[in-house]
């Protein structure tokens, strides 16, 4: 299992205070956080070190979530991805992406929620 100190987390969020406040409540258990202002600024962190768990908004300047996950490179095997957004996901929408992502959070995601996702999301990359 991935120890907590360890697991690298990518919050990408258009939304600075969404991204800051998430950012600092994974920071504040422990985990190391990069964060990206926006879609294209996410690939960017995603093809430059590798992460174990992504939360990513799904709707973001430059490139949405949808897009980054569809410009991921297969290798090495992209991270376990957490789709957020304040709109819901339909299932047409879940159905398209897949087993691509672990869990859909719905914005603004409580605290004990988001950390409690994450670490399941850590333990299934491990």
């Amino acid at each position: 299992m991935i120890d907590g100190a360890e697991v690298r987390v990518l919050v990408a969020d258009d939304n600075d205070g969404i991204r800051t406040t998430s950012a600092a409540i994974l920071r504040s258990v422990g985990y190391t956080v990069t964060e990206a202002q926006d879609g294209e600024a996410a690939l960017e962190e995603l093809n430059q070190k590798p992460f174990h768990v992504v939360v990513l908004d799904e709707r973001m300047p430059k490139l949405n979530g949808t897009e980054v996950l569809e410009n991921l490179a297969p290798e090495p095997p992209p991270p376990v991805i957490m789709m957020a957004s304040a709109y819901d996901f339909d299932s047409d929408f879940r159905q398209r992406l897949g087993t691509r992502v672990f869990k859909y959070l719905k914005k603004p995601v409580p605290p004990k929620e988001l950390i409690e996702a994450v670490g399941e999301a850590a333990k299934r990359e491990s």
